[in-house]
């Protein structure tokens, strides 16, 4: 059987458990037997300033396991999922962490939303020698240095944005202003939008940083404003675009075309209302793409949330995907065996193939651009991509 019919969410799995390679043992040996279930434990940002983005990634991670329960559980055992509210609080991720990969002994953990959490979470697996399965870090400084850890949920930063200047180009519009908050996530994001304007024929207005603490965007968007350009990148978290994107309309300052990575949130929407309304963002996940399992995840989706399916928990549900995959690849839970797996890669998901290269950064999703288009999200980018329509542009 292929790794990508094993992966399948539908399909029972229904593999014996065998005895671990890498240097491990088989469960018993390691604390476990083939009746008990498989731990893993994972914080989430329920509450605090990632608490939209969290509960989508929470939703992805419940709904790939409820799933994979119900069709049998992987190597004939449940997933047990010990899920905590991180409250967007790097310290409360470090103590959970803890517990999870000291007192409570997981047989593999999940990281947290967003790499300024993720970070020390992956410095805990590295101590515990624990396999991390990360789903919205994308930040490749995470993984320096690091054995233990993986990128599944997304790709690099570098390349969330870094198709817009050609987007822009294509559509007439050349002057480009990037701004970002100063944490190292989101400068990485406009570094590679940055890296791609002189390939796209376009010229850098201007490159402005803010602190991250930031709640009053005024003058970041009078800045931007005096530089008149056409297209405006916010490499940003959601509430600073949306405080951004106010600012500048307040400023009644309106770009031709407004690119933003946190734009795929729907809390993006439900915050700015109508001046969401042809914004851009990207995708990793789209129902045209068709990528396996695509269709049992939207099917699951609807049923268990109200709210609309989104790129961040469809992230979420290929990371789980893909530590069931290694699960199984390993044909144990034996840590060592299940990292080996893991770095190996070559995994189907919702999002495309799953690839890693040697430090566990992602490097097998290509993401896509989206606009939004009458409340919905529309691929706009490539235009030869399955699903995609003309953009609707100016902003």
């Amino acid at each position: 059987m292929s790794r990508s019919t094993r992966l399948a969410i539908g399909i029972a799995v229904t593999a014996t458990v065998v005895t671990g390679c890498g240097g491990g043992s088989d469960d018993s040996a390691s604390g476990g037997s083939s009746d008990e279930p498989i731990r893993i434990g994972a914080s989430v940002s329920l509450t605090g300033n990632y608490a939209s983005s969290g509960t989508n990634v929470s939703n992805g991670y419940q709904l790939a396991v409820d799933q994979i329960n119900a069709d049998g559980g992987v190597l004939g055992r449940q997933l047990e999922l010990d899920l905590q509210d991180d409250q967007s609080d790097a310290g409360i991720v470090s103590r959970l962490y803890t517990e999870f990969l000291g007192s409570t002994g997981v047989d593999a953990v999940l990281s947290p939303y967003g790499s300024a959490l993720a970070g020390p979470a992956a410095q805990l697996a590295e101590r515990y020698q624990t396999p991390m399965v990360h789903s919205q870090t994308s930040s490749p400084a995470v993984f320096d240095g690091t054995s233990w850890s993986v990128m599944a949920g997304l790709g690099p930063g570098r390349d969330t944005l870094a198709q817009v200047p050609q987007f822009a180009a294509d559509a007439g519009y050349t002057r480009i202003t990037l701004v970002n908050n100063d944490l190292d996530a989101f400068s990485a994001i406009c570094d590679g939008a940055e890296e791609t304007i002189t390939d796209a024929g376009a010229e850098l207005v201007d490159r402005i940083e803010y602190a991250a603490s930031t709640s009053d965007f005024s003058s970041t968007a009078l800045r931007i404003a005096e530089g008149d350009p056409q297209v405006v990148i916010e490499c940003s978290a959601i509430q600073d675009s949306i405080g951004l994107t106010r600012a500048l309309d307040q400023q009644g300052f309106r770009p031709e075309v407004i690119a933003s990575p946190t734009a795929v949130d729907p809390a993006f929407v439900e915050g700015l209302g109508d001046l969401a309304e042809r914004t851009v963002g990207y995708t990793q996940f789209d129902a045209a793409l068709g990528f396996q399992g695509t269709e049992e995840f939207l099917a699951g989706y609807e049923d268990a949330y109200d709210t609309p399916v989104n790129t961040q928990a469809a992230g979420a549900y290929a990371t789980v995907q893909v530590l069931a995959a290694a699960i199984e690849e390993a044909g144990s839970t034996d840590k060592s065996a299940v990292n080996d797996a893991l770095h190996a890669g070559g995994f189907e998901t919702v999002l495309g193939q799953y690839a890693v290269d040697d430090s566990g950064v992602q490097t097998g999703y290509s993401p896509v651009l989206f606009q939004w288009i009458d409340g919905a999200q529309a691929i706009v980018f490539p235009a030869d991509v399955a699903g995609a329509v003309p953009a609707q542009l100016p902003y």
